[in-house]
């Protein structure tokens, strides 16, 4: 069973057909955002705003410190999320979860800061993006370039249960 992402009768969100891949994957996800990132990787996801040093100044105390901590939120919530996951009664080798739709916005920041982090961790160009996969060799850049992708789809999985909500 693929992976999928459904809004139920009550408005909660299930995430199903999670394999042992997909919960590797998934799981990953706040881990890697637990994790202290090197100063190219933190530049990329707080860049200085101005070269103006005291509104620099005041980014990194005033502004800085609240998005890390929002960030930091939804990647708990995620990681919260992620532990309730159960055996797919329907599917022997699945888990599934079911959360509030309302964690969604928190799924889609953890996920797009970890493409982040993997990508500037690699300075990832727009042309490793693009290569066949086939291309893609047995290296640690190479499999978190790929991992960039497979995260992709759990974004377009969010984006496109909350389109078919509005419709």
């Amino acid at each position: 069973m693929p992976l999928h992402l459904q809004r139920l009768a009550d408005g909660s969100l299930c995430l199903a057909g999670v394999d042992e891949h997909w919960r590797h994957v998934l799981s990953g996800v706040p881990a890697l955002l637990a994790e202290p990132q090197p100063p190219a990787v933190r530049e990329r996801l707080l860049p200085t705003p101005s070269s103006k040093e005291n509104i620099n100044r005041d980014w990194r105390e005033l502004i800085a410190p609240e998005l890390e901590a929002l960030w930091r939120t939804n990647y708990e919530l995620m990681a919260a999320d992620l532990g309730r996951l159960e055996k797919d009664t329907a599917h022997r080798k699945c888990w599934r979860v079911v959360f509030p739709a309302n964690h969604a916005a928190a799924w889609l920041s953890a996920i797009n800061q970890a493409r982040l982090v993997l990508g500037s961790r690699w300075d990832v160009t727009e042309k490793d993006m693009t290569r066949p996969a086939e291309d893609l060799k047995p290296t640690e850049r190479d499999h978190d370039i790929f991992l960039i992708h497979l995260l992709a789809y759990v974004e377009q999985l969010f984006i496109e249960a909350e389109v078919g909500s509005n419709q």
